[in-house]
């Protein structure tokens, strides 16, 4: 482990916890192989080893750094809290119990493991934010998962009206995200502008104009996801909006797709055959 390799630094990201005494073993090493396997998962889903070696050098103050730990720290409280209170006897498992603390109920527990995930979501959030800039992350292929929709974030789910599981209800929602923004690149956008949409909105380097399509379109996907209906009149709008600003997107103004929205036009001559009327 290179992030929350002791037992202070996991207790910064522990809430309402309490101090054990000399006798018993410190929370860290209860959940050493759980801490393990949630640093693993990062490292396998949102970035590569160079960037993650890179935030674990970071000082304790770095955002980054931080919401790297509480991700980490919550995943893996989340596969320990069911075992923390559980004890292998000669007869099978027991509960712990002390004169002074009392055994948490289920539901206080589901509870518990419900507010860890949400954490854990606010940190992947607030993660991926921060991720591309950076070292060695925008040229990984971690940055082009995310950059391949124009939700590179999980505040996707957030619009959608979802506040629990969401690092879950996102991976799922992305499927059919995908799916739209395509249709919309064969109809409206082209895949050459989108592209490039989808890489300046995962770099926060959008501009005045192509922010406001973006935006735009991110809330027509939205609006197809919750009511399963098109709205081809906000979509023309935006093809509008970027006919007049050829500067602004210059990729679509190339493209087939552009085509589709500047029929030939017909002129009649003196010497045709026929009249164009």
């Amino acid at each position: 482990m290179k992030i929350v390799t002791t037992n202070e630094a996991l207790m910064r990201f522990v809430p309402h916890s309490i101090k054990p005494v000399a006798e018993e073993s410190p929370l860290f090493d209860k959940i050493s192989a759980h801490l393990q396997l949630a640093e693993d998962w990062v490292l396998n889903t949102f970035m590569p080893e160079a960037t993650f070696n890179r935030i674990a050098s970071y000082t304790d103050t770095n955002p980054l750094l931080h919401n790297v730990g509480q991700l980490i720290v919550a995943d893996a409280l989340c596969r320990a809290i069911p075992s923390l209170d559980l004890v292998l006897t000669p007869n099978g498992f027991g509960v712990v119990g002390t004169q002074t603390v009392a055994a948490a109920s289920k539901q206080r527990v589901d509870r518990l493991i419900g507010s860890m995930r949400d954490l854990r979501d606010e940190a992947i959030e607030n993660m991926l934010a921060l991720l591309p800039g950076a070292h060695a992350w925008a040229s990984s292929p971690f940055a082009q998962f995310f950059g391949a929709t124009l939700f590179p974030n999980i505040d996707l789910v957030t619009l959608m009206g979802i506040d629990t599981g969401r690092w879950e209800k996102y991976l799922e929602l992305r499927q059919e995200v995908l799916v739209i923004e395509e249709s919309l690149a064969e109809d409206y956008l082209s895949h050459e502008q989108l592209k490039v949409l989808r890489k300046h909105h995962l770099e926060g380097t959008l501009d005045d104009d192509t922010r406001r399509v973006v935006n735009a379109v991110r809330s027509e996907i939205v609006r197809v996801l919750k009511t399963n209906t098109f709205n081809a009149t906000r979509m023309r709008d935006v093809v509008n909006f970027i006919r007049y600003r050829e500067a602004s997107f210059p990729e679509w103004h190339a493209s087939n797709t552009a085509k589709l929205f500047s029929p030939p036009k017909f002129e009649n001559k003196k010497n045709a055959k026929g009249y164009w009327f």
